[in-house]
Order: structure tokens, then sequence, then C-alpha cells
């Protein structure tokens, strides 16, 4: 017993320090769903409630697939409250405050047992500015919108497991001032609608730990299938490049197995629940193509709702 309690605690502190170079969880940064694609109707207060499920399973280097006697698993939850409000038919702002929830689970073979990492608390909050300088009306039924904002480092980065300090992609936060930018399309004809989006995120440093910046995109159509159900499929893609740290020794400052390329299928629905307040969104993403830089878990699939209620308020004249 004495000699089996040490080498339980060497495994489990090599099994968490291990959970680095995997890549192996969502980095904490704001998915573009979440942000809203177009600018909020103007005197409206726009409450959103979304939840993700993803899940990774299987180890792949470049787009091969690769031997993991380690069996690794990770879910990646997340829940956040969007609030979103239209200043005007051209501008809106919206601040999302996310809580996240963060496992990875390992077979480790010397105890013939399987071991998981895992953490949760509030993430990290974002706030940002849609601008519109083609607002969608009645006539044109189209809109072009820019957003610019800031993910401000709210969520913990030092959650401890097994006495030692988890990785960073484990962590509820990033500890990092994160900026993004935002550009997207919609154009809406009588039986379907067509929506394009591109958002990048130029992640910051904390402690010598860097993210690599993220570019995510997004195609997508839906069908009126009813006055109050939409049906959509489209496809969305997230380019991140690798993460660095400068207590790498020599120039390279590369964190192994870190940066990714991938093509997701989206198809989901939207049903009016209560007109034209309540409004509930379902999607289910499949991955369809991913290149990894190095050995990393590839995505399994992806479950995403959405519940939104507007409120409309008494500031002013439609314009």
């Amino acid at each position: 017993m004495r000699l089996f309690l040490p080498i339980l605690l060497v495994l489990l502190l090599f099994g968490a320090g291990s959970v680095r170079a995997a890549n192996c969880c969502a980095p904490p940064v704001t998915p573009q769903g979440v942000m809203g694609e177009t600018v909020a109707l103007p005197h409206t207060l726009e409450f959103g409630l979304h939840y993700e499920y993803l899940r990774s399973e299987g180890s792949v280097k470049g787009t091969e697939p690769v031997d993991d006697d380690g069996d690794r698993r990770t879910i990646f939850k997340r829940t956040t409250l969007s609030l979103a409000y239209g200043l005007t038919s051209r501008w809106s702002v919206t601040v999302l405050t996310p809580y996240v929830w963060k496992e990875k689970s390992q077979w480790l073979s010397a105890l013939q047992s399987r071991h998981t990492w895992e953490s949760d608390d509030i993430g990290d909050i974002t706030a940002l500015v849609r601008f519109s300088p083609i607002a969608r009306s009645w006539v044109n039924f189209r809109e072009l919108s820019v957003a610019v904002g800031v993910k401000a480092p709210t969520g913990p980065t030092d959650k401890v497991q097994d006495y030692a300090i988890l990785a960073e992609e484990l962590q509820p936060g990033s500890g990092s001032w994160d900026w993004l930018g935002s550009v997207s399309y919609y154009q809406g004809f009588e039986l379907v609608d067509f929506f394009v989006s591109g958002t990048y995120i130029a992640t910051g440093e904390y402690e010598s730990y860097q993210f690599g910046d993220q570019f995510s995109y997004l195609l997508s159509s839906s069908y009126h299938l009813h006055e109050r159900v939409d049906l959509s499929l489209g496809l969305s893609g997230v380019r991140r490049a690798c993460d660095t740290d400068q207590r790498i020794g020599g120039d390279d400052k590369t964190v192994d197995d870190t940066g990714r390329h991938q093509l997701f299928v989206v198809s989901g629905v939207q049903a009016v629940v209560l007109p034209p307040y309540l409004r509930l969104q379902a999607f289910f993403e499949a991955p369809i193509w991913e290149e990894f830089t190095g050995i990393q878990l590839k995505s399994d699939w992806n479950l995403r709702f959405s519940l939104t209620y507007m409120l409309e308020l008494v500031g002013g004249e439609e314009e």
C-alpha cells in the first residue's frame, strides 16, 4: 500500500501533464452561432440561452487515424446567457456570459482503470458591438453587418486536480484579453434564406501561454417549411493556429499537437414557439473533413440548442 500510493500519484500527475498535448477541448472563445450574426431589432431586448455539447474521440495525425493506447475521450459543454439590445436599426450591443464544463478521460493501463480530469466554472465574458451599413427592411430583405468585440479574462485559470494544476485547455478561462471581428451577410426570399459569415479571433497571452488565433466561417440556407418552422442546412468551418508557449526552449515556441482545420455539415430546425417573441433552435454538427497539426482527438459530433426571447421596449420611433 505504501508503494502503491506514490506510484498512483506519479501516474496521475503524468496523465494531467499529458492532457496539454492533445489539444482536447474547445478553446474558451465564443462560437459564431451564440454571438448572433445580425443586428438586434431596434429598441428590443433579446434574451438567449444557448447550450453546446461537443464530443471528441479517436486520435488523428494530420488527416490519418493513429492508434491511441490511452483511449482518450473529451466532452466539452457550455451554457451561455446572451443579452442583446438594438439601439437603432443599424446598431446593437451584445454581452455573452458562459458557464463551461470540460472533461477528459484516459485509460491508464498500469492501473487497468479509466481516469477523468474535469473542471467547471464561469467562463470568459464577451462584449461586442454590431453595425449594419445595409440594414434589413421589409423592402430589401437583406442585411450586411460587421461586429467588433472583446473577451475579458473572467474565468478561472487555476483549477487543480490530483495535486496538480490542470492544463490550459481544461481551465474554464483563458486568462487573456482576446479581440474579435466579424462580417456577415443575410439575404431573404419568400421560401428560402441564405446566410454567410466569417469571424476572426485574435488571442492574447497569459503567463507565457497563448492559444492560437482562430478563424471560423459559416455558409447556411434555411427553408420555410411552415410559418412557424424553418429547416436549415449548411457548412461550418474553423481554422485555428497552433498555440505558443514562451517557456519552451529554443526559437520555436509552438506547442506540439495544437492547431487544426475542421469542416462540419450542420443541419438544424427553428420553431417559433410564441410568435413573434419566443423561438427555439436545434442544430446537429458532424465533421466531414479534419486536418490536425500533430496528434489530436478528432471531433465525434456536436449538438447545439438555443432558446431566444425578444422583449420590445419603448425607446423611440421605428426607423
